[in-house]
C-alpha cells in the first residue's frame, strides 16, 4: 500500500487532546492511505477538538441541529476529476462525547477517539451509514479494517 501525503490542520479548542498528534498524523496517513483511491497522492484535512458546548454551536449552525454529537464531517473530496492534491474535508470530534462514550461503550479514549475519527475520514470520502443498510455494514467493515490497521501496526 502506498502512502499518501498528509497536510493535517490540528486545532484543539477544548485544551484537552491526551494525545500524541504525530502518531495520530501517522495513523492518518495509514487509514486515509487505505481509503484513498490510486489516483489521490496529497491530501490536506482539518481535525477539530472541541468540547458539547462548541459542538453544540457547531452542530447548530452547519447542520440546523441544536445539540452535541460526537463527531461532524464536512467533505470537500471529490472522485472526479481525479485531481491528485485535495482538500479532503474537515472533522470535529467532541472530547467530552468522546470520554461519555467510551465509559459507556467500555473501552479506553484512545479507543473511542480512533473509532470517531476513521468514521468521519470515512464521511469525507463518501461513505455514508445512513443511505441503507448495506451502505451501514459497508463502513462498518471499513471501520473495522482501518481500526485494526491502526491497533495492530503500532499498539496504539
Amino acid at each position: 500500500m502506498r502512502d499518501v501525503d498528509l497536510h493535517l490542520r490540528f486545532s484543539d479548542l477544548s485544551k484537552e487532546f491526551p494525545f500524541d498528534v504525530v502518531k495520530l498524523s501517522k495513523n492518518l496517513i495509514t487509514i486515509i492511505s487505505y481509503i484513498a483511491p490510486e489516483f489521490l497522492q496529497a491530501v490536506e484535512m482539518d481535525l477539530l477538538i472541541v468540547n458539547d458546548i462548541e459542538m453544540t454551536k457547531i452542530n447548530g449552525e452547519r447542520r440546523g441541529k441544536n445539540r452535541t454529537t460526537d463527531v461532524l464531517s464536512f467533505p470537500l473530496y471529490q472522485s472526479f476529476p481525479p485531481i491528485p492534491h485535495q482538500m479532503i474535508g474537515e472533522v470535529v470530534i467532541s472530547i467530552d462525547t468522546l470520554k461519555i462514550q467510551a465509559k459507556e461503550i467500555g473501552h479506553s479514549d484512545l479507543d473511542e477517539f480512533y473509532r470517531l475519527l476513521v468514521h468521519g475520514v470515512l464521511h469525507l470520502f463518501g461513505y455514508d451509514h445512513e443511505l441503507s443498510e448495506r451502505d451501514e455494514v459497508i463502513m462498518r467493515e471499513k471501520e473495522d479494517v482501518c481500526l485494526a490497521m491502526i491497533f495492530d501496526k503500532n499498539g496504539t
